[in-house]
């Protein structure tokens, strides 16, 4: 999101995969993240090639080392004219993969860190789901996605692989 990058300046991290027992939060498009001011920060939004979209919030935990992970939310999937065709929550079920970034930099409190999860996640619609959780903080290797925020492939189903806006964090406990 080029309001959030702008508040990252150029400072430049290194993203590894995390090996510590660190555990991490994750916020998607909802609480404090709501009050920034930026613009399109609430809810997270992608959108598949048909030009649907999904709006997504929740939050949860996460952690490497043991590899688990927690967390719950909402989500919309509207027709292309705007048009509600579902809503439900979503579940974490489990942690496919966790790199996380240099925590700290471009002016953020020292456990705020940028990072890629991929996590499994049940939807109450009963679909499985992949969701992709993205914060930019920091400088990503260009291997990322762009911009920040989720993505959501449901099995069988559409594949919202076109981040449109939103604000995701992961904050080290």
């Amino acid at each position: 999101m080029i309001a959030l990058a702008s508040l990252l300046g150029a400072l430049a991290t290194r993203v590894v995969a995390d090996n510590s027992s660190a555990t991490y939060d994750y916020l998607i498009g909802t609480d404090f993240l709501c009050g920034l001011g930026i613009p399109n920060a609430c809810p997270d939004v992608a959108k598949a090639d048909n030009g649907d979209t999904v709006e997504i919030t929740g939050s949860g935990t996460l952690s490497v080392h043991p590899k688990s992970v927690t967390g719950e939310g909402t989500y919309t999937h509207n027709a292309a004219d705007g048009s509600t065709l579902e809503s439900g929550t979503w579940t974490a079920t489990q942690l496919l993969s966790f790199n996380v970034a240099d925590c700290g930099v471009g002016g953020f409190p020292p456990n705020f860190c940028g990072g890629l999860a991929i996590i499994l996640v049940q939807l109450s619609s009963g679909s499985g789901a992949i969701l992709q959780v993205y914060c930019d903080i920091g400088t990503p290797p260009p291997s990322y996605p762009d911009p920040e925020g989720v993505r959501l492939a449901i099995q069988g189903g559409l594949n919202f692989n076109q981040k449109v806006s939103g604000i995701t964090v992961f904050i080290r406990e």
